[in-house]
C-alpha cells in the first residue's frame, strides 16, 4: 500500500465513522495536509512519511453530550475492528484513542461546543 492509498482509506474511514455517530449532519474535513515529513519541524529533512486528517461533525440543534457522543463513537469504532481506550475527562474534554493497524485516531468531544472532532494518522510509509 503507498501512503497515498493509505490516506485516503483513513479520510473515508473518518468520515464514515463521523456519519454514523452524528446522523443527519455532514461531517468536513478540516484538516488534511496531505503527506509530510515527520522530522520537519525538527529541522530534520527526510522523505514524507505520514498524513494527518481532521474531520468534524455535530449538531448545532442538539445540546451537547460528550459522554454519550464518545460512548457512540467508540461503539461504533470498536464494531469496525479498531481497538478503544476511552480517556479520563480533563477539564471539558472527553476523548478517546483508537488503534488499528499502524492507524491512530482520537474523537474529541466537549461539554461546551457541539462540534465532535476526529483526528487520524496514517501508518508511518515504513509500516505500511
Amino acid at each position: 500500500m503507498t501512503l497515498t492509498e493509505a490516506r485516503n482509506y483513513l479520510r473515508s474511514e473518518l468520515l464514515a465513522v463521523a456519519a454514523i455517530v452524528v446522523p443527519d449532519q455532514t461531517p468536513v474535513v478540516t484538516q488534511d495536509v496531505g503527506p509530510v515529513d515527520q522530522g520537519a519541524l525538527s529541522g530534520d529533512r527526510g522523505a514524507e512519511s505520514v498524513c494527518t486528517i481532521t474531520v468534524e461533525s455535530g449538531d448545532p440543534t442538539i445540546a451537547p453530550d460528550p459522554e454519550a457522543q464518545i460512548g457512540f463513537a467508540a461503539e461504533t469504532l470498536e464494531s469496525r475492528g479498531w481497538k478503544v481506550t476511552i480517556s479520563e475527562v480533563a477539564d471539558d474534554r472527553h476523548e478517546l484513542v483508537a488503534r488499528r493497524q499502524g492507524y491512530d485516531l482520537t474523537v474529541t468531544a466537549r461539554t461546551t461546543d457541539w462540534h465532535l472532532t476526529f483526528t487520524g494518522q496514517t501508518p508511518y510509509v515504513d509500516d505500511l
